[in-house]
């Protein structure tokens, strides 16, 4: 049975539909206090929130941008955009930094990035879906030295595109992402002041 990081729900603040800062001690908090549940459990008891690393991959100015094919397993993901890259915490990832641990796994594994930086951007803790009621993401940006491609190629689809190209099909991308496509408009807004 597959095992996944969690945090007790109460640990997080309440949930909102945009990026929210990543408070050092929650962080610290993630990384030191988290333990492991079994998935199926995790999934249907909203008193803990599975932690996700979610990478948002940069190369060269430009976002990784994939879409979901028909051969992956949740049909209600297929066709819909994402950003980001990443997934669940496992024991084998529970070497030094869970977070880091987990994020250089799901990098390697799903597009083959393995030099990079990584900063952690933010927070997302949503309720809008009983998957998001589960779920906390920690947004990080990755610049990838590498130009990354996508692995599970029968899943996903993927290439390198603009914020413009990104924000084109901003109505067709999973909600997380769409979190993260907010939070890059305010900080190009911003960078423009």
């Amino acid at each position: 049975m597959e095992q996944v990081y969690v945090l007790p729900a109460s640990a997080f603040p309440p949930a909102q539909a945009k990026l929210m800062p990543l408070e050092p001690d929650l962080l610290k908090k993630m990384q030191l206090e988290g333990f492991f549940l079994e998935r199926a459990q995790a999934e249907e008891d909203p008193t803990h929130r599975q932690i996700i690393p979610y990478a948002l991959v940069r190369h060269r100015g430009r976002y990784l941008l994939m879409r979901r094919t028909k051969g992956g397993g949740e049909a209600r993901l297929h066709n819909l955009y994402t950003l980001g890259v990443g997934g669940h915490i496992n024991p084998e990832d529970q070497r030094v930094n869970p977070l880091l641990d987990g994020l250089r796994r799901e990098l390697l594994e799903e597009v083959g990035v393995g030099r990079y930086t990584a900063e952690p951007v933010g927070l997302i803790v949503m309720s809008d879906t009983p998957v998001s009621r589960v779920h906390a993401g920690v947004v990080f940006v990755v610049d990838a030295e590498d130009e990354p491609r996508v692995v599970e190629a029968e899943k996903l689809e993927g290439r390198l595109a603009s914020l413009e190209e990104v924000c084109a099909v901003y109505e067709r991308l999973e909600g997380w992402s769409q979190v993260v496509v907010d939070w890059l408009r305010v900080q190009r807004w911003e960078a423009k002041l």
